[in-house]
């Protein structure tokens, strides 16, 4: 049972992080404009700094298919999440109300939708830490 869990975690997160990962690679001009808002990203930094982000987040989603290399990519997976989390986080304290344009551009940015991607990053570092935890579980018993 656990590793069927395990299976399809990884499958589902490698997913997720793959089809996000593509949309910003595929729209980096768009997703590099999206980023300017955080201001200390300097704005020469901002198009090698979206596609270095959708490259790790496809990186990290085919490390997750890989049975030998899965735990990288879950780890890889959990730090995109803590640095997702702690920027958007940031933004929203101070009161910079952006699109988190993480699935593609969204034209409507909002405090709710911030705060909704805050959590779902919260619930996806908790799969990638499950991820890392699952087989450790039960071995020393």
């Amino acid at each position: 049972m656990r590793n069927a869990v395990l299976l399809c975690l990884r499958v589902a997160l490698a997913g997720l992080f793959f089809y996000a990962g593509a949309v910003k690679a595929g729209a980096s001009q768009e997703f590099a404009i999206a980023l300017m808002p955080f201001t200390f990203v300097p704005p020469d930094w901002t198009m090698p700094l979206a596609l270095t982000l959708a490259w790790m987040e496809i990186i990290a989603a085919i490390f997750l298919l890989l049975p030998r290399v899965f735990p990288l990519g879950a780890a890889l997976v959990g730090s995109l999440c803590v640095l997702f989390i702690g920027v958007l986080s940031w933004a929203f304290s101070i009161g910079i109300i952006v699109s988190c344009s993480c699935f593609g551009s969204d034209d409507s940015p909002s405090a709710w939708k911030m705060l909704l991607a805050i959590g779902r990053d919260i619930l996806l570092f908790g799969a990638a830490v499950a991820i890392l935890v699952l087989p450790r579980i039960g071995k020393n018993t």
